[in-house]
């Protein structure tokens, strides 16, 4: 009877590596959040509890926030 070949087996496999490319889109919503917080905290400050200026506070917070979200996206997305 014939002995079965003894292959050489490395320890360590090669496998396949994924590179993950960074996404910057989640850095939008989060700069939206903290502008919004920021912009009713200052309307908060500036104006009391008025309601109408807490929620113009907000929509502006977001709008900066969401421009410089996007601008900061863009510029680190470029290499």
């Amino acid at each position: 009877m014939s002995q079965p070949k003894k292959r050489k087996r490395s320890h360590h496999t090669d496998t396949p590596k994924i590179e993950r490319g960074i996404t910057y889109s989640r850095i939008i919503p989060v700069a939206i959040i903290i502008f919004i917080l920021f912009g009713t905290g200052i309307a908060f400050f500036a104006a009391g509890l008025n309601t109408v200026w807490l929620i113009i506070g907000a929509v502006i917070g977001g709008a900066c926030g969401f421009l410089f979200g996007y601008l900061l996206a863009k510029g680190l997305s470029k290499k």
